[in-house]
């Protein structure tokens, strides 16, 4: 799209051109007319009508010409000011745009801190605990197993029950907070996922990835990574799909006039109704985030049946945010 800047100066050099073709024109009827000597042909031919007053037509005529030109004067600079007015509205719009953008950066940086956090305290309060209650368990039980029945099937069923508690604190832990994404990298940590994810829900799951997708900072990694785990939580509950592809690449020179990161899920569900509008926190909260990087997010229906996501982050804010 071409900045208002562009605009302005575009149509200010049309206008010139304008201006620059009549001035021509009139030079041209000028001398043409000096040749013909037309004002003593139109006053020879004007001469016979004198009653109808024709000789004074062609001052009334010149007249009306600067009439014209002094309406289209007016319109011409009521347009500048009306261009620059836009170009003032829109450059404001787009700084405003911009202060949008790094506030979701922040909020979004702001919200991965206090998850971090809080899956700290998870695992070394809660997930302590639950290993304590089980030691303690599991030694009430050794003791137990011969003489209390009761006792050890109590014991037994508190063993299982952290058991559960622990792994439930995991699972929790691993949504707050993707470990291995700080370790392992962004294409690793995704295959991880995407694997884990299909194990658990028995929906057949690809993954590709194509191009360098390491190195772009933690909040471009956060944010696909979410985006793909929120895009697999909406398939698994919503979908009723067999089947689902996750596919990330790097692309050059298509967005921001320089490389970016291209991310497809698309899952075999039922779809959804787009006409209603995508309201849901998880959509909004993927397109939220991608916006904030300054890419595209656009979700839409496959013609044979299913859902894809699209998103796109350029590549130059990933790297500024690593630097």
């Amino acid at each position: 799209m071409s900045s208002p800047v562009r605009m302005n100066r575009r149509t200010l050099s049309s206008t010139l051109c304008d201006l620059i073709w009549i001035a021509t024109m009139l030079a041209g009827f000028y001398l043409l007319a000096v040749k013909l000597e037309l004002s003593e042909r139109i006053g020879r031919w004007t001469y016979g009508y004198e009653y109808m007053q024709l000789d004074e037509l062609p001052l009334t005529l010149l007249m009306l010409s600067a009439g014209l030109a002094w309406f289209g004067w007016r319109r011409w600079r009521e347009l500048a000011q009306e261009m620059d007015a836009r170009q003032r509205i829109e450059e404001s719009n787009l700084r405003m745009l911009e202060q949008n953008r790094q506030l979701s950066r922040q909020l979004i940086h702001l919200q991965e801190q206090e998850r971090r956090h809080l899956a700290s305290e998870l695992h070394d309060e809660i997930g302590q605990c639950c290993v304590a209650i089980k030691v303690d368990a599991a030694s009430i039980a050794e003791d137990t197993r011969d003489r209390q029945d009761a006792i050890y099937a109590n014991a037994c069923a508190i063993t299982e029950t952290a058991d559960h508690l622990h792994g439930v604190i995991r699972n929790m832990l691993h949504r707050l907070r993707p470990t291995g994404l700080d370790d392992l990298g962004l294409t690793s940590c995704l295959k991880v996922l995407v694997d884990t994810w299909s194990q658990r829900h028995g929906i057949a799951c690809g993954f590709t990835a194509e191009g360098a997708l390491d190195g772009f900072g933690e909040t471009t990694n956060i944010a696909i990574y979410r985006t793909v785990q929120e895009s697999l939580t909406n398939i698994a509950r919503h979908a009723q799909a067999d089947r689902a592809l996750v596919a990330i690449r790097r692309i050059s020179g298509k967005l921001s006039r320089g490389d970016h990161i291209h991310l497809l899920i698309e899952d075999t569900g039922i779809g959804m109704p787009l006409d209603c509008g995508n309201t849901g926190f998880g959509l909004l909260g993927m397109s939220e985030r991608v916006n904030a990087l300054g890419g595209s997010f656009s979700i839409s229906n496959v013609t044979s049946g299913g859902t894809r996501i699209e998103a796109a982050v350029p590549v130059r804010i990933a790297e500024e945010q690593n630097s």
